[in-house]
């Protein structure tokens, strides 16, 4: 898979769409999730499942509007991840959004057609985390992902689900209260969006011509919604 297909699977799908503030509602785990898997199995073939069973969990979630749920199966970064979105969406200027990568004025161009200042004033970094899950805001499906292709690091810390064998979806070993001493996989949003960056920029390099990254992101906003997008946005929140 090359770089531009790899980053439309990112765009447009998000990975699953985890990344995005549009979110998912992943097709391709038709199973029903088994029970909260461990991780750091002396079977490599149990923890391969373990991490699959983490993004099953995840995708059953989202499509179940489930906030709570879908908390679960996302590291505890994702909060501050979401919070730092957050802010850039109700304060930075054009010049400030210019010195950040593609992928994050993307998101934050999002955050802006989809939920108003008001609001994004009244929520924090976990609250529009929840406000994506619990309100459905559904992009593309990945419906050709599947499953089989699992890689595990030696020292059982990091994981990741790969198609045509580039990583498309990224999970750390993290053990909270209640997970017992081997903790639990889950999803990694923030190094998804640190590692999808380069693989967009170069998408983008290539398949539109926009004056900065600001205008290149908002094309790419209007792309993945198939709509015409205010201008205004980016400048603040519509």
């Amino acid at each position: 898979m090359n770089a531009i297909t790899w980053a439309r699977i990112g765009l447009h799908h998000g990975a699953l769409a985890l990344v995005l503030v549009s979110g998912c509602k992943p097709t391709v785990v038709l199973e029903a999730p088994a029970p909260a898997p461990s991780v750091a199995s002396a079977d490599p073939l149990v923890e391969y499942e373990a991490v699959r069973e983490s993004v099953r969990h995840y995708a059953a979630a989202l499509s179940a509007h489930d906030p709570a749920a879908a908390r679960e199966w996302v590291v505890g970064e994702t909060s501050n991840l979401y919070e730092h979105l957050r802010v850039a969406a109700l304060r930075a200027t054009r010049d400030e959004l210019e010195d950040l990568d593609l992928m994050r004025v993307m998101l934050v161009l999002q955050i802006r057609t989809q939920i108003t200042r008001e609001e994004l004033e009244a929520l924090d970094g976990r609250g529009l985390f929840e406000r994506a899950v619990s309100a459905g805001l559904v992009g593309e499906q990945l419906e050709d992902i599947v499953l089989d292709d699992v890689w595990v690091d030696d020292a059982g810390e990091h994981a990741e689900i790969r198609l045509d064998g580039e990583p498309v979806v990224w999970l750390r070993n993290e053990a909270r209260e209640g997970d017992g001493e081997q903790g639990r996989w889950r999803v990694d949003i923030p190094e998804m969006i640190r590692l999808l960056g380069p693989a967009l920029e170069a998408m983008a390099h290539e398949a539109v011509s926009a004056d900065g990254k600001v205008r290149t992101a908002l094309t790419f906003v209007e792309l993945s919604t198939d709509t015409w997008v205010d201008v205004a946005v980016l400048d603040g929140p519509l």
